[in-house]
């Protein structure tokens, strides 16, 4: 419950300031779609809820994969269902949301299991997928996601190209705000804030948070907005996993092989000379 209140805030507070933006759903969910095969083993698929939309305007929705197919998708009580494509690598979830003079986006990136697509994650974050966007230059590992304490790089565009000093917005489930402005390559470093509350040990026993990027730009009377939306997780380091334990026992390890190792040696030798 504190969880759903805590997202319900934040909605109303991106709300206030005119950003759309992908989410965890807070409303009901939705029977969503299954898998296209047939026979058992169905489940439900993943949904994220778009927060801020204006139902009066033109929405466009679309689900890329890793290999830059896109797929349209439409809203449901404000959610959309991701579709199982079996690729393995990041997926991005795209909106663009046009209404007179002013176009909103937001981007949401999904790492999904199956089949190597033996592409690189950096070509959907190169990919433009809006007129104004905020994309990271390295999105975080197979086995690994954004952590507090950690810092993490990005950059703005502006219809495929650099724009640089821009300002950008932070802002966490947390309670985190910060401003940050590009640098002349377009780009800037956000480092995951350690703003979590009653950490248990253990990464399952601890909700992720979400962080958002937001900007806005003005071109030929065009008002211009983005998001980059996405969870960050507790950093083990930061509680349960201390780095200079694990310095010691893997110093310890080495010393305890290169004994046994010369041992071996020793043994060989005078068998050698018998």
């Amino acid at each position: 419950m504190r969880y759903i209140i805590t997202v319900l805030l934040f909605c109303f507070t991106l709300q206030a300031q005119g950003y759309i933006n992908w989410q965890p759903p807070v409303v009901k969910a939705t029977k969503g779609d299954h898998s296209g095969h047939s026979g058992h083993g169905k489940r439900k698929a993943k949904q994220l809820q778009l927060n801020n939309y204006d139902p009066h305007s033109e929405l466009e929705i679309f689900y890329i994969k890793p290999t830059l197919e896109k797929i349209e998708l439409k809203l449901e009580n404000s959610l959309v269902s991701l579709p199982r494509t079996g690729m393995e690598n990041y997926h991005a979830l795209v909106v663009n949301q046009t209404k007179d003079k002013s176009i909103n986006s937001s981007v949401f990136y999904k790492y999904s299991r199956g089949r190597p697509s033996k592409v690189s994650p950096t070509k959907i974050t190169q990919l433009q997928k809006s007129d104004l966007e905020i994309a990271p230059i390295l999105l975080p590992r197979e086995h690994d996601e954004y952590h507090g304490s950690k810092s993490y790089d990005f950059e703005v565009r502006f219809k495929g190209e650099k724009l640089p000093y821009n300002s950008v917005i932070f802002n966490t489930s947390n309670g985190t705000t910060k401003t940050i402005q590009a640098d002349e390559g377009s780009e800037f470093s956000v480092t995951m804030p350690n703003d979590f509350k009653n950490v248990k040990t253990g990464k399952r026993k601890n909700r992720p948070a979400q962080f958002i990027l937001k900007s806005s730009y003005v071109n030929e009377g065009i008002t211009y907005t983005t998001t980059l939306a996405m969870p960050y997780y507790v950093s083990p380091t930061d509680y349960w996993q201390s780095v200079s334990g694990g310095a010691i026992v893997l110093i310890f390890g080495l010393i305890v092989g290169l004994y046994l190792f010369r041992n071996i040696n020793k043994k060989k030798k005078k068998k050698g000379k018998v």
